[in-house]
Formats: structure tokens, C-alpha cells, sequence
């Protein structure tokens, strides 16, 4: 089944009506037509939906993380309205139907497409987990366990206001950790660009005249005209070497985790803090989540290590090996650069008193508040360096300008 768009026109008594826009699945043109026929419709125009580009594998996965991370809010919208929807005793098929139905100037035309090709994946037999994995930018591995275990358990709902209330709770410290680093950033760019525009445009000005005047131009003067003329005539040649050595070191860090163990460790170890608390957190949270809806241990170690960094996903994946030949999970997390010796011990603990979930949401709980005041410190630390850099670069262009005017007014005096 693919997606069709179309604008058909309907007459009633003579009397025509305005065109009207809208989307079906069909097999192929044909058909799209003959149903729109059946119902009345004249169809005036009407063309497949555009199909995603072509990448390579590597890049084709990382581009649906990176639409997952921008689709969160989205994914939490969805989750409550099916699951509200639910509980009113409708099937998944009609809510679907009604959540594509929506069209206000918050749905965007992405989020309609995959609901009407889940429902009519569900229509032809699919279930909603293998429907929902076709939307590799939408949902991971993690969703559709989830939604699985929550259909085969009869809990589908009360899965969905969870997956709901998870999305928006990471969603919600992602904002955070993008604030903290925007607004330094934002102030950054500002300073670059004044002191460029002063330096390329105001203070060639002031040195053409001192020339004229057969007076020296001051030396801070040179300077920042030269660099500020560098900035202006090669900033897009460097802006690309920059994109082109962290694509480059990108590459590397992939190679040394793929290759070496020694190197996975490495990459692990320069992580920042923040970071690795971060995923630690997420990884916790998502396992307690998989296992109280009933997923199996291996297997949800296992969907899991599809959604973390690579560094990580080595890790998990070697625990779920371990675990699967008869291991201890407390103690086949043992990487001290990912997890701490107060993390195993605790996991052991809930493991011996048979509240293993409940354990890893608490310390998932307390790395994210944890990561929450590494975020508040960070942007403590960035908001006045941003600000001292501002007044850095504009007080340094701002001087360079005053030289001159004070040696004119010398040799006027």
C-alpha cells in the first residue's frame, strides 16, 4: 500500500462544489482513483506522496535518531490521545483513524502519513508493534516492546500513558540541556558577528584617514582589521573544515569503538560526565519500563542497546550475552566508566528482594535529577563566560577604533 495525495471535486444537484484536498492509501493510481469514484469524487489531481531519500545505512540511522529526538513531543501527543481514546472502548484501528483525521496548524503533514499507514497496516493483518516498526523516525525498538507486551497483556492503555508520560519527562530535560547551551551560544555568535562588522567596516575608515594624515596606524588596529578581513573573506572555508574534521573525528570514534575494546573504553572514558549520567539514566528507566510490561530480560537488553551510544551499546549487548548463558544482570553490568560500584550494588539489592523494576526506576529518578543539576551548573558557568566574551571582542574592536581618533587628536592639537 502506498500513499496518495489528491484534489477531486463533487457536484450535488447540479452544483459544483470547491476542490477538495486529501490523502488515501491504495496499490497503485488506479485504485486511488476507483475508490475515490465510489464515493463520488472527481479526481483532478493526483500523485504518490513523496518517498524519504536514499542513505547509506549508517547515515539512515542516525538521521531516524535524530527525527526521533525532534519527534518526542509528538510521540507524547499521539500516546495520550490513543490512549485516552482506548479507554472510551474505541479499537486501535478507529483511534488511529481519528488521531490521522486531525488537521490544525499543530499536525504536520509527517505525523498523518505514518497514522494512516499504521491503521492500514493493522488492516492487513499487521500487528500494531510490526506496524509500527516500519516507522523506523518515529518509534524504536523500545516502543514497539512496549506496545507489544501492553497489547498481549491487555494493558495497552495504561502502557500508552506511560510511554506518554516518559516522553514528555525526557523530552523535558532535553529542553533543558538545549537551553543551557543556546543561550551562550546565541550571545557568541552576536560578539563575532559586531566585532567582524566593526572591524571590516567602520575601522578601515579610521586607518584610510590616519594614512591620509601620514600618522601610523596602531598596531591593535592592524590586527583586528586583518583578522576580522580573514573572518569575512574565508569564515564559510572554515565553518566547512570544521563540519569536515568533526565528521572526521565522528568517523574515527566509530572505527576505534567498532575495532578495539581498548578504544570503546577510551571514547567511553572522554565522554563527559553529564553525558554518560544521561544515558546511565535513560538506560535504567527504559529496562524497568521493558521488564514491568514483561518483556524478557535478554531480550529487552537486547532492544535496548539499539537506542543508546555506541559506546554503551557494546556494553548492554555483552550483558545481554552473559545474561542468556546463565548470568547474574547485577553483575555482568560491570563496566566502572558506565556504571558505578553504588549502581551494581543497588542493582543487586533489588535483584535479592524481588523489586528489580522499582530499583532501577529509582536510580533512574535520581541520575536524572542528578543530570538536571549538572545542567544548572553548566549553564551557571556558560551564561557569564558567553557575556565576558561578548565584552571581550566588542571592547577589543571598540579600542582599536578609539587609537586612531586619540592620535588625530594629537596631532590636531
Amino acid at each position: 500500500m502506498e500513499l496518495w495525495r489528491y484534489t477531486a471535486v463533487w457536484s450535488e444537484s447540479g452544483q459544483a462544489l470547491a476542490p477538495r484536498r486529501g490523502e488515501l492509501m491504495a496499490e497503485s493510481a488506479a485504485e486511488a482513483r476507483a475508490s475515490l469514484r465510489r464515493i463520488g469524487w472527481q479526481v483532478v489531481e493526483l500523485r504518490r506522496a513523496r518517498r524519504p531519500l536514499a542513505l547509506p545505512s549508517h547515515l539512515h540511522q542516525a538521521w531516524n535518531r535524530h527525527l526521533r529526538r525532534r519527534r518526542r513531543d509528538q510521540r507524547a501527543e499521539i500516546y495520550e490521545g490513543l490512549c485516552s481514546l482506548l479507554e472510551s472502548g474505541l479499537p486501535l484501528v478507529e483511534c488511529l483513524e481519528v488521531l490521522s483525521e486531525e488537521r490544525d496548524r499543530w499536525t504536520n503533514r509527517s505525523r498523518r502519513t505514518m497514522l494512516m499507514e499504521w491503521r492500514e497496516a493493522m488492516r492487513s493483518g499487521a500487528s500494531p508493534a510490526q506496524a509500527m516498526a516500519k516507522h523506523l523516525s518515529w518509534f524504536d525498538g523500545i516502543d514497539c516492546a512496549m506496545v507489544e507486551s501492553g497489547q498481549h497483556g491487555g494493558m495497552l492503555p495504561g502502557v500508552l500513558k506511560h510511554m506518554a508520560e516518559r516522553e514528555a519527562r525526557v523530552g523535558q530535560l532535553g529542553h533543558q540541556l538545549v537551553a543551557a547551551l543556546t543561550y551562550p551560544a546565541i550571545i557568541t555568535v552576536a560578539a563575532v558577528g559586531v566585532a567582524v562588522f566593526l572591524s571590516v567596516k567602520t575601522l578601515p575608515d579610521l586607518a584610510n584617514l590616519l594614512s591620509t594624515a601620514k600618522i601610523e596606524v596602531p598596531m591593535l588596529t592592524r590586527w583586528v582589521m586583518g583578522v576580522g578581513q580573514i573572518i569575512a573573506q574565508w569564515g564559510a572555508f572554515f565553518l566547512l573544515g570544521a563540519v569536515v574534521f568533526i565528521a572526521a573525528v565522528a568517523v574515527g570514534i566509530r572505527f576505534a569503538i567498532e575495532r578495539s575494546p581498548r578504544g570503546c573504553r577510551v571514547v567511553a572514558a572522554s565522554t563527559p560526565r553529564v553525558l554518560r549520567t544521561w544515558a546511565v539514566a535513560q538506560f535504567a528507566q527504559n529496562l524497568a519500563d521493558l521488564l514491568r510490561a514483561g518483556v524478557p530480560a535478554v531480550e529487552a537488553l537486547r532492544v535496548l542497546s539499539t537506542t543508546l551510544p555506541i559506546a554503551l551499546n557494546r556494553v548492554v549487548l555483552r550483558a545481554a550475552t552473559e545474561v542468556e548463558e546463565g548470568g547474574d544482570l547485577a553483575e555482568v553490568l560491570d563496566d566502572p566508566v558506565w556504571f558505578t560500584a553504588q549502581f551494581r550494588r543497588l542493582l543487586h539489592s533489588g535483584q535479592a528482594a524481588g523489586e528489580l523494576e522499582a530499583t532501577l526506576e529509582r536510580m533512574a529518578l535520581r541520575d536524572e535529577r542528578r543530570t538536571e543539576r549538572q545542567i544548572t551548573r553548566l549553564a551557571t558557568l556558560l551564561e557569564p563566560a558567553a557575556i565576558l566574551c561578548l565584552a571581550t571582542l566588542v571592547g577589543t574592536v571598540v579600542l582599536a577604533a578609539v587609537l586612531p581618533l586619540t592620535r588625530l587628536q594629537e596631532v590636531i592639537r
